[in-house]
């Protein structure tokens, strides 16, 4: 125990295997000038990779999170209080009143963030490794990889940017905090934790994993060698809890407050009802085979990223344990859990990486069933983990001979530059709806929602391919709400190009479900308005008029009454 206490707050440092030369020109590069040339560089090297994403438009969320949305024009006690992503919102409101409208100032603010984020990166790895250039490395592999454009080129990604800068500063501040007991600095470093993690927890919910990477940190910390595996296992739990046990017990409380308050309250997970758990599969058993298979998807992406917009309906739920893609993927997943046990005997640190990475996914996991199965924005930040990893492999292959220097630094720049080129050519994917989803619907061309958002932005420019992509997602097996917009975006189009039996199809479709429905009701009056069949087109009018409820729809109802007035005359 009193080794233990000695190296308490500090992971101890792997023994090379065999002894290192001083290279001198190293030792040189070793100084508070290097630092600051490696920081510059990195913040130059965000701006060159992400330069050509300013020009791009509002896409996707960006539409009505931010360019239609009234809310942002000023900065208001609504924006705090009125959504379980204050923060993101609130700096929406700051980028309008900076930039205006137009999307390139919200471009560039996602650009300062990711920046921010890489030289957080960079200062957390070198306090982590205390070695520059592994944190010169890790901070690489977070800046270039092509999955961050998810967060980065897309202004929705803004809630990955935020949570992620705090996140890292309350770590950061947790450690020294840590590492500076019973004085005045403990103090002020426990304060500025909670701040930050509080500004995290408000930018995006995967925040509530702190507390859970906290202890792992302190775990691979207290971990020491002993003969009984499993033993050791209990041993190290039993030690981690006794460190700060009653830090645990207030940010576990804090954790579990904040989820039900996120899940109870402000109902951000759809699936999730009070009484009722929508698993994916329908149970918890489909629901752990999918997530396994998830899990082993975004493994892949780390290390042959294949950056995709969204995988609504691209990704099939898993239905058996037999089936191979789920036995592969549960043996990568387990593979990579059992070498971080095993490093835990040969380098903490590497260990720490490993641990980190699924923890920071913890919370996208499905534990609390969430309505995106899998997105590349929540490896955002557990990219970290993987370029942390990556620095340390190869600081350990060059010590142990494995590679000359030369030859890992000439690795690590090729794979950098093709990371980097990468980034840049998938910046052009976020480029406008048309780029963004003609892209998506090349790479899953199963999805439904694929479909319809590219069937939308040929609505007005060539109505008959909107059309045929709108049928097609009909055909993939869309969810009720995207089947809904569907019939909507069919009949309007078939009734402008006066193919009116079609239409009556899909709107009977809608109204054989809901026979008040207020769109399906007024798509039927100016179906039989054409036809002339004025009493049943006012008869359905009427029923539309009865459902109108938002502005938009009594609006919508007013053009119809006075059409059909022009058209049928007044009764």
């Amino acid at each position: 125990m009193k080794a233990s206490r000695a190296r308490r707050g500090k992971l101890a440092k792997p023994k090379p295997t065999r002894p290192v030369k001083t290279d001198q020109r190293l030792t040189s590069f070793l100084s508070t000038e290097s630092h600051l040339i490696a920081i510059v560089s990195l913040v130059i090297l965000v701006f060159l990779c992400y330069a050509n994403s300013l020009g791009n438009e509002f896409v996707f969320d960006d539409i009505y999170l931010v360019a239609q949305n009234k809310q942002i024009r000023s900065l208001n006690l609504p924006l705090l209080l009125g959504t379980y992503r204050p923060l993101r919102d609130i700096t929406y409101a700051l980028d309008f009143a900076l930039w205006g409208e137009g999307p390139f100032g919200f471009h560039l603010t996602n650009m300062m963030l990711h920046a921010a984020n890489t030289v957080l990166v960079f200062v957390l790895v070198r306090k982590l490794a205390n070695d520059l250039l592994s944190a010169v490395l890790a901070a690489l592999i977070f800046t270039v990889h092509p999955i961050q454009t998810d967060a980065v080129s897309y202004i929705s990604g803004r809630r990955d940017l935020l949570f992620s800068f705090f996140y890292l500063l309350a770590f950061y501040s947790y450690l020294n905090y840590f590492r500076s007991r019973w004085s005045v600095r403990m103090v002020v470093h426990l304060l500025l934790f909670i701040v930050f993690w509080v500004l995290s927890l408000m930018s995006k919910e995967m925040a509530v994993s702190l507390p859970i990477l906290i202890f792992v940190w302190h775990y691979c910390d207290a971990w020491e060698e002993g003969p009984v595996w499993w033993r050791q296992v209990l041993q190290t739990a039993r030690r981690t809890l006794m460190r700060d046990k009653w830090s645990w017990l207030v940010l576990s409380l804090g954790g579990i407050a904040f989820t039900a308050y996120w899940v109870t309250v402000k109902g951000a997970s759809r699936r999730v009802r009070l009484g009722n758990v929508e698993y994916w599969g329908g149970s918890f058993y489909t629901n752990f085979l999918t997530v396994i298979r998830v899990h082993a998807w975004y493994l892949k992406q780390l290390v042959f990223p294949t950056p995709i917009a969204q995988y609504l309906g691209a990704f099939e739920v898993s239905q058996s344990a037999w089936d191979w893609s789920f036995v592969l993927s549960l043996g990568i997943v387990a593979a990579v859990l059992l070498y971080g046990f095993w490093l835990l005997n040969r380098d903490r640190l590497m260990a720490f990486a490993i641990f980190s990475y699924f923890v920071l996914l913890l919370p996208v996991s499905q534990i609390i069933p969430h309505h995106e199965l899998l997105a590349d924005h929540y490896l955002y930040l557990p990219l970290m983990s993987f370029g942390l990893f990556i620095s340390l492999l190869v600081r350990k292959l060059i010590s142990n001979r494995t590679l000359s220097r030369k030859t890992a630094y000439a690795l690590a720049a090729i794979a950098v530059l093709i990371l980097a080129a990468m980034t840049i050519m998938q910046n052009r994917t976020w480029q406008n709806e048309r780029t963004l989803w003609a892209a998506n619907y090349k790479a899953v061309p199963n999805s439904p929602r694929a479909a319809l958002n590219l069937g939308n932005t040929y609505q007005d420019t060539d109505p008959e391919k909107a059309v045929e992509l709108f049928k097609t997602a009909l055909q993939l097996n869309p969810t009720p709400e995207i089947k809904r917009t569907l019939y909507d975006r069919l009949t309007v189009l078939l009734i402008a190009q006066q193919k009116l039996s079609e239409a009556e199809f899909y709107v009977s479709e809608v109204l054989d479900k809901a026979p008040n429905d207020f769109f399906g009701n007024l798509w039927a009056s100016q179906i039989y308005m054409l036809r002339k069949e004025c009493d049943k087109a006012r008869a359905r009018l009427s029923l539309a008029n009865s459902s109108t409820g938002k502005l938009r729809e009594v609006q919508l109802a007013e053009q119809a009454e006075i059409q059909l007035q022009q058209q049928c005359g007044i009764r």
